[in-house]
């Protein structure tokens, strides 16, 4: 191996590694989010509440899954 292909192995390697910080990060972020928006749910009686979180929490879920299934191919 040469030294440019050296440079490019450690480019790409470094790249992958940002990727999956990145990706831990917002894995975190969504789920402290999915948690506030359980509090919501389980602290609120109205109705229009309780259906905002549903929807929220379902999203949620799309997108963890999303963000999981990406984890899974780094």
């Amino acid at each position: 191996m040469n030294l440019l292909e050296k440079r490019k192995e450690k480019k790409l390697l470094k790249k992958r590694r940002e990727e999956r910080e990145r990706l831990r990060k917002d894995i975190e972020t969504l789920e402290a989010e999915m948690e506030r928006n359980e509090a919501v749910f389980n602290l609120t009686t109205d109705e229009y509440l309780l259906e905002s979180a549903i929807y929220e929490h379902n999203a949620q879920k799309a997108k963890m899954n999303y963000l999981l299934k990406l984890a899974k191919e780094i």
